[in-house]
């Protein structure tokens, strides 16, 4: 078993390590806990394969009490760090973040700090302080800061209670050292070559692990800001094909409002430029797609600030429906779609005007359509090339509506005018047979003044709807 966690940490260092952050617990622990191994391993055989078996080498380490406190050193740092990494070993692919394994992973490190502190007199320096202040720093980095906070809490308990319990009387301060390993300011060589040594390269190569897996992180960190960036690019194309409010719901996560279909009351507006083909035969081809361009733009500007849902764009034809994939009520779905529509036909007098200044003679006059009644909303398609529409019956009625409207005006179903009538001025009609409705329908056509204003491209749905 130790074998296999020896070449699971290799595999961890040698593979891409990418973001150490995103990493799963058990991989965090494993690697934290064979690197500590190491250390502890290093210093074990320092202190008693070396000094323990030949004291002269430094007299002023306490043999004695190193002997003494051998197998409890065994128990604690091997024992305690072996079990950590087959722990992490185990979980790593059946509860990669299993809280129970960080808990005892970090109580471990902090105990052990704590009693090597207490070991060697420590406290007395600013060692011990950086080494724990640098380990929080990491967990807090790495693993939940509950973990983190209760292992600083118990390092604290213990360098306290050891402390106290010294200037009681009850227990020797730094009882690993006989003496300072230095006499009238000169450092014995002897802990140059042990201890003094051993922490040396230690700290090295703590400092390359930490600088390699830094380095790994910050390469991670670019590419997934390179990425980003390119998610936003994808993002801002894809939302010129796909409705705002589709669009939203998946940024929201709201998958199944537009991955499934349902049947649901909507109100549906279709539009378009009566005789375009004709005009079209009198503007050059360049001319006509900037101008068409820009008319799509001023009414999806319109569409959005008044919450509709942009279906498509057909030819010189635009259909667009309020109840999906968000919905308030009916009343409010066919005002925004009626209100939407007066404020095109207002800004299609602006647009006129600016176009004759440019020398198209023959004006763009819109007719526009609008329907409430069930229909069935949501993808449709192939597999790999989906729509967001709505289909049915009412969807077909709305069109049909379109078609019989005169130029310049908005023409109504009655379930739509019944919806409306109390704030939107409209004119009966009378019956129409339109083709694919076997009983004829009552229209309404909007008497009411449309608006002329000027939008702005920071207009909201929110503040429309509002």
């Amino acid at each position: 078993m130790a074998q296999e966690g020896s070449s699971a940490i290799t595999g961890l260092l040698r593979e891409p390590l990418g973001n150490i952050v995103l990493w799963s617990a058990a991989d965090k622990c494993l690697l934290g806990a064979g690197i500590t191994l190491f250390f502890v391993s290093v210093f074990l055989v320092v202190e008693h394969a070396l000094l323990a078996a030949h004291p002269d080498i430094a007299p002023y380490i306490n043999a004695a009490y190193l002997a003494q406190v051998f197998w409890a050193q065994m128990v604690v740092h091997i024992g305690g760090w072996v079990t950590i990494v087959v722990a992490a070993l185990v979980l790593r692919h059946r509860s990669p973040n299993n809280r129970m394994l960080v808990h005892a992973t970090v109580q471990l490190f902090a105990v052990s700090l704590a009693w090597e502190a207490y070991n060697f007199g420590t406290h007395t320096t600013g060692i011990t302080g950086v080494v724990i202040v640098t380990g929080v720093t990491f967990g807090l980095a790495l693993f939940e800061p509950r973990s983190v906070w209760l292992a600083a809490g118990s390092f604290f308990a213990i360098v306290t209670g050891t402390t106290l319990a010294e200037q009681a009387g009850l227990i020797r301060y730094a009882p690993f050292l006989l003496e300072a390993p230095f006499q009238n300011g000169h450092l014995a060589r002897s802990w140059l070559a042990t201890l003094g040594g051993a922490t040396f390269v230690l700290t090295v190569y703590a400092l390359a692990i930490v600088g390699y897996v830094s380095d790994r992180s910050r390469r991670h960190a670019a590419q997934l800001a390179l990425t980003t960036d390119q998610l936003a690019r994808a993002n801002e194309l894809i939302s010129r094909y796909v409705a705002q409010q589709v669009t939203e719901q998946i940024r929201l996560g709201n998958y199944d409002a537009v991955d499934r279909q349902s049947r649901r009351r909507l109100t549906l507006f279709f539009s378009d430029i009566k005789g375009f083909t004709e005009v079209a035969d009198h503007i050059e081809a360049e001319e006509l797609s900037e101008i068409l361009n820009e008319y799509f733009t001023e009414m999806t500007r319109i569409a959005e600030r008044f919450g509709g849902t942009i279906d498509k764009f057909m030819g010189d034809a635009i259909m667009i429906f309020f109840g999906a994939p968000v919905a308030t009520h009916d009343g409010d779905h066919a005002l925004r779609a009626v209100r939407m529509a007066m404020a095109m036909q207002g800004r299609m007098k602006e647009l006129d005007q600016r176009w004759e200044k440019r020398g198209i003679v023959e004006p763009f006059v819109v007719r526009m359509g609008i329907n409430t009644g069930v229909a069935s909303v949501g993808n449709f398609g192939a597999p790999g090339r989906m729509d967001y529409t709505a289909i049915g019956r009412q969807v077909n009625l709305a069109a049909r509506l379109q078609v019989n409207c005169d130029p310049g005006k908005i023409l109504l179903s009655h379930a739509t005018w019944v919806l409306v009538r109390d704030e939107i001025p409209c004119e009966p009609k009378g019956e129409i047979q339109v083709k694919g409705i076997r009983d004829p329908v009552n229209v309404y056509e909007v008497t009411a003044p449309y608006p002329i204003e000027e939008l702005t491209p920071d207009s909201t749905t929110r503040g429309a709807a509002a």
